[in-house]
């Protein structure tokens, strides 16, 4: 084999460094405390939420996510000039919390994007992003009805064989 003009190259290691940049850093996105907020971030706004609490039943199957909703919201708005109406709404939300620490529960962050884009999106787009909920299906009627006598013949025939 002939000799290479690159350098061996060293060994890898079995188990991976952090990367210099985050370790050096100070309060580099690396939370590993107790989960006790959220936040949701656009742009330079942030919004303090509310966890969801833990013994209250799961969402809807239709109920998209939150970061789904407003998402699809700042997409819609922003192809119809409208950001700034959005800001405005959340801004206005910031400055009245739910709470004396700033935090605002989820729902009331879901009606403030709901309604900004009431004021200028078409119903249609409106129901694309919040679809209506699914109305439940009336229960079904399997087993009201007794069984028919002819699920009784069996025995009436043994009966028979019996005399």
């Amino acid at each position: 084999q002939a000799p290479s003009r690159w350098p061996a190259r060293a060994p890898r290691r079995a188990v991976p460094r952090p990367h210099r940049a985050l370790a050096t850093v100070p309060g580099a996105m690396l939370n590993r405390g107790p989960a006790k907020w959220r936040e949701w971030r656009w742009g330079g706004c942030a919004l303090s939420l509310y966890l969801p609490d833990p013994k209250a039943p799961p969402p809807a199957e239709d109920v998209k996510p939150l970061c789904e909703v407003s998402h699809a919201t700042i997409v819609a708005m922003k192809a119809k000039n409208a950001l700034p109406t959005l800001q405005e709404a959340i801004d206005k939300l910031s400055k009245e919390p739910d709470s004396p620490g700033g935090r605002v529960q989820e729902d009331r962050f879901r009606e403030v994007l709901k309604e900004a884009a009431l004021k200028v999106l078409d119903p249609a787009e409106v129901e694309d992003i919040w679809p209506s909920p699914k109305d439940p299906d009336p229960p079904s009627k399997t087993n009201s009805r007794k069984p028919s006598k002819g699920s009784r013949r069996p025995s009436k025939q043994a009966e028979d064989v019996k005399k």
